[in-house]
């Protein structure tokens, strides 16, 4: 009898028979499955065993209910089956009650098959969004956790790798972000800031006056380094170990410079199309991005430090008063332009103010002005979220984007140049 057909049974013992098919129905699934798992939402996934010999899972009908046992790594997983919910040649859901009667479900599915990845993974994030969920709540007692979120928000550009949360305590506000063991650290920031914005917008003013970010330990630095270097609000971060236990981190004692100078002509980039076209075109000319800039000399990856592989290329060029440019070209959109680009200037300025980069321009007095900071991309390449970010960084960093025609084979020409507000300049 087909899964279908369960709630078609009536009559004595129509219970006890509804759990017998329901058990007949999984065991078919499970035995055609190559790479068997068991997920619940929230819960880690269960790799399942389903031999004469060697089984973890329990199938046993009781009453009007069948009872589902797993046996996992680190967990035991124990619900009662009320129903099939639906069912494909790779997945199975099922419906469940927890203890109390709440209701519940469970999915059946064949990790082989690339069509469960996604399913896979979203289990993934909703465990650690759990997780998450308790270190906001021991670091942050007295305060409600309003929302936590591990699901996309593509108007806002919010990426589902990285959980999101609000807190909330009378009128006051703080944002959240976690970044999950495994996950890329470094691109957290962005969506941090990006959710910390959509905040006080969507809630109006004063929104959230705090951002604080949950690194994996010893993921940390750059993280922290950055935040040294933005406004808007209070910044906080904090490490968490694999037991999921979270430590504050000082600051202004992590994320220190370190990075050496590299001499001109022995940069570290990656020479990628279309960004060096793009590259070869703004090193002919740089004046054309700007006309105080001096076409001569101009330097490509000056500083070597931890973060160089980034898909972005660095140039380095100064004014004709002696003051610094860092240039940072993307050719195509990205959400991490902004905080790639502050990066680069962070260990500049770090240079600059020792006096390390004036053998790079020889006869030119360099001033002792932080450097500007121009976001160079074809003018249909300057992602959206670009504009929210940079409104976080600091007074001292100045920043323009500059839209280039999108023409690979000849002269620069500017589209549009805007500011960090982004109006005009």
């Amino acid at each position: 009898m087909a899964w279908s057909a369960i709630a078609a049974l009536s009559g004595p013992g129509a219970e006890q028979r509804k759990a017998e098919q329901l058990r007949t129905s999984i065991d078919a699934f499970l035995s055609q499955c190559r790479r068997p798992e068991l997920l619940e939402p929230g819960e880690p996934a269960i790799a399942l065993r389903w031999g004469v010999d060697d089984c973890n899972l329990a199938l046993t009908p009781m009453g009007k209910w069948l009872s589902v046992e797993a046996v996992g790594e680190t967990s035991v997983l124990s619900r009662r089956v009320t129903e099939i919910r639906g069912v494909t040649a790779s997945r199975m859901e099922l419906a469940t009650r927890k203890l109390g009667g709440k209701p519940g479900k469970l999915f059946l599915y064949d990790a082989f098959r690339p069509s469960n990845d996604g399913l896979a993974r979203k289990g993934k994030r909703q465990v650690f969004g759990e997780l998450f969920r308790r270190m906001l709540q021991r670091e942050y007692a007295g305060w409600r956790v309003s929302e936590l979120s591990t699901e996309a928000h593509l108007e806002e550009s919010l990426s589902p790798a990285y959980p999101r949360a609000l807190l909330v305590r009378g009128k006051r506000r703080i944002a959240a972000m976690g970044c999950p063991p495994g996950a890329d650290a470094g691109k957290m920031l962005s969506f941090g800031l990006i959710w910390l914005d959509y905040l006080s917008r969507r809630d109006g003013e004063p929104g959230a006056e705090e951002l604080a970010v949950f690194l994996p330990s010893g993921s940390h630095a750059a993280t922290c380094l950055r935040l040294r270097y933005l406004t808007g609000a209070r910044y906080r971060a904090f490490c968490y170990d694999e037991g999921g236990q979270a430590m504050e981190i000082d600051l202004q004692d992590a994320g220190n410079v370190d990075s050496s100078i590299e001499k001109p002509g022995e940069g570290l980039a990656i020479r990628l199309e279309p960004e060096a076209m793009v590259e070869a075109q703004v090193r002919a000319r740089v004046s054309s991005l700007d006309a105080a800039l001096l076409d001569s000399p101009v330097h490509g990856q000056v500083c070597s430090f931890a973060a160089a592989e980034r898909g972005v290329f660095d140039l380095l060029a100064v004014d004709y008063r002696g003051r610094l440019a860092v240039i940072e070209l993307k050719a195509s959109e990205s959400v991490h332009l902004p905080l790639q680009a502050l990066d680069y200037w962070i260990h500049v300025q770090h240079h600059l103010a020792r006096g390390a980069l004036a053998g790079l321009f020889p006869g030119i007095p360099l001033s002792g002005e932080p450097p500007r900071l121009l976001l160079a991309a074809p003018a249909l390449c300057h992602h959206p979220s670009n504009e929210r970010v940079l409104r976080y960084f600091r007074e001292d960093i100045e920043v323009e984007r500059i839209g280039l025609a999108h023409n690979w084979s000849g002269p620069v020409r500017i589209m549009f140049r805007h500011g960090r507000t982004g109006r005009s300049v």
